[in-house]
């Protein structure tokens, strides 16, 4: 049974029965159950307001350990995962990704990006993505993200901590 097909049974379990999962299986359960929740709502930024303050600290985090994975920072910023830009810092401090805190501050920092105010990465196709890329040295926070512990084994540690607001 592949893990999609078990989507609607991680959107049933007890805490309980989540803190019988592997890592692995928690992890995804709890993606799920706050990918669903958001996903209920017609607007993004209305799903992700309405998640409690764990569920924010997880999606968020998350969120960015997806788009860099797939596409570097720079995606991060384009994409409209960039409404939590303002907050991943904070979260990634409270589920104790020092390392990831100290690149993304270091990043924001050096290059003046103003957090609250990404509208200057709005694209809208591959070649302005491409003209985003070169503004900033995105190839190295990308390579430092990636030699660093991956953010899913901290947030794992996390959701298991905090099951109960799951």
């Amino acid at each position: 049974m592949g893990l999609y097909k078990k989507d609607a049974e991680y959107l049933r379990m007890s805490v309980d029965e989540l803190r019988a999962l592997s890592d692995e299986e928690l992890f995804y359960a709890v993606m799920v159950r706050t990918e669903r929740k958001v996903d209920g709502f017609e607007n993004w930024e209305e799903g992700v307001n309405s998640l409690n303050f764990h569920q924010k600290v997880f999606y968020s985090v998350n969120w960015l350990e997806i788009e860099v994975n797939n596409g570097g920072l720079c995606q991060f910023f384009v994409n409209s995962s960039r409404m939590v830009a303002p907050f991943v810092s904070e979260y990634m401090a409270v589920i104790g990704a020092d390392e990831h805190k100290r690149l993304y501050d270091d990043f924001v920092q050096q290059n003046g990006i103003d957090l609250c105010e990404l509208s200057s990465f709005d694209v809208d196709d591959l070649e302005e993505f491409a003209e985003q890329y070169d503004r900033y040295p995105f190839d190295d926070y990308d390579d430092a993200f990636y030699e660093a512990e991956p953010l899913e084994t901290y947030l794992t540690k996390y959701a298991r901590e905090n099951l109960n607001d799951f």
